[in-house]
């Protein structure tokens, strides 16, 4: 598919969280975890600092918050399987897998169609 020039690392970055979904519902990924915490939390950051208050502007509160929200969820679930939580692991990965489509399927739709009508 097809992104926005403005969307196209984040949605790179998704292929690589689908990747370590995947590993986390296997088991044993807490270690990758680990090393690619960092960059989950700066893909996260990104999202809200830039992402979500274009959604709110726009009309779209309800689609900021969900993205808020599952961020929030996602680093409590990621700390857990970092800290050694077994369960969480799986928790965390179906968790972000959910996510990461949440976004290429729902949100990143809106916010092309914003990209393409408002002005830089």
């Amino acid at each position: 598919m097809k992104r926005h020039p403005h969307l196209v690392q984040l949605s790179r970055e998704h292929h690589a969280a689908l990747r370590l979904g995947r590993h986390l519902l296997a088991g044993g990924a807490a270690a990758e975890l680990r090393a690619e915490h960092a960059a989950l939390l700066a893909h996260f950051a990104e999202e809200e600092d830039e992402l979500a208050p274009m959604l709110e502007r726009y009309g779209h509160g309800a689609l900021a918050t969900r993205l808020r929200a599952e961020h929030v969820h996602l680093r409590s679930l990621f700390k857990a399987a970092v800290s050694g939580e077994v369960e969480a692991d799986a928790d965390a990965g179906q968790a972000l897998i959910d996510h990461v489509r949440f976004e290429e399927r729902e949100l990143f739709p809106v916010i092309e169609t914003l990209l393409e009508e408002t002005p830089p």
